[in-house]
């Protein structure tokens, strides 16, 4: 299983979590998503999931991601 960390910068609240945690966990390959918006780090496990859907799905969300 492969574990991948995002720097998450407009996270705010633990309703921002939420979400990117439910669109995240669509996508193919991903087992699990944690989003701490105090740290600003979202870390995705799974296997074979592509790391530019996530991002996409960050942004898409309307945060920004490093």
């Amino acid at each position: 299983m492969a574990k991948k960390r995002f720097k998450v910068n407009g996270m705010h609240c633990p309703s921002c979590e939420k979400v990117l945690q439910m669109d995240i966990g669509e996508i193919a390959g991903v087992k699990s998503v944690k989003a701490n918006h105090k740290t600003g780090i979202l870390e995705v496990d799974g296997e074979g999931f592509d790391a530019n859907a996530v991002k996409k799905a960050i942004t898409q969300n309307g945060y920004n991601v490093q």
